[in-house]
This record gives C-alpha cells, sequence and structure tokens, in this order.
C-alpha cells in the first residue's frame, strides 16, 4: 500500500543537494526519509520528557547528571 505524496517545493544547501544525488534513491525518497526520522527523533524526545516529567511528580527530583547524561545519548 503506497503513501499518498504531496509536491511541496524546498530549498537545500547545495552540498546536501550535490550528496543526496551522488546517492542511488532519488532525491525525494532521501529527503522524505529523512524528514521521517527527525521527526520520530523528536517525537520520541517530547515523549521522553514528558515522561520525565512525570516521573519527578511521583518520585521528586531527577539527578540532573543523570539527565545531562542520558540528554547526551539521546543527541
Amino acid at each position: 500500500m503506497s503513501t499518498a505524496k504531496r509536491k511541496v517545493s524546498i530549498s537545500l544547501d547545495e552540498e546536501l543537494v550535490c550528496a543526496l544525488e551522488a546517492g542511488s534513491e532519488s532525491l525525494s525518497s532521501q529527503v522524505n526519509e529523512a524528514v521521517r526520522v527527525e521527526f520520530t527523533r523528536r517525537r520520541r524526545r517530547v515523549l521522553l520528557e514528558e515522561m520525565l516529567e512525570e516521573f519527578e511528580r511521583s518520585a521528586g527530583p531527577v539527578d540532573e547528571a543523570l539527565v545531562d547524561k542520558y540528554t547526551a545519548l539521546l543527541a
């Protein structure tokens, strides 16, 4: 089953376009996948932040050193 596509116009840095065009996949499919991956990463980060806030409400403050450690891992 194919996902519906919508044509849009975007501007990208020249070196990114050259690198993408050198790939074996179409420019559109590469950009679509990159945007999907980034969107998923951002969504996960928001969900993790919400989970941390809920944990802090129920168990008290979390050690900031641990927050920094795991934030760095997710970056």
